[in-house]
């Protein structure tokens, strides 16, 4: 069963782990562009599901390979 948004909750929160250089790239982009980190997730969320809302388009289901130095 798919999760449901909370009625009447004026935030729904997610939680995700980032590697160390995913984490410090986007502190990069935060300070370049004075925006938060909230709201760079909330973008890239925004983008994500504009570019896969059709069924036809297949997610990038494709593993990365991370370096051991990036696993934390």
């Amino acid at each position: 069963m798919a999760a449901q948004p909370k009625t009447g909750s004026p935030k729904n929160r997610l939680s995700v782990s980032l590697t160390d250089s995913e984490l410090t790239e986007l502190l990069s982009l935060k300070d370049r562009h004075h925006v938060s980190l909230a709201w760079l997730g909330r973008q890239a969320i925004v983008e994500f599901i504009a570019k896969y809302r059709e069924e036809h388009v297949q997610l990038p289901l494709k593993l990365t390979i991370r370096s051991i130095h990036d696993r934390s």
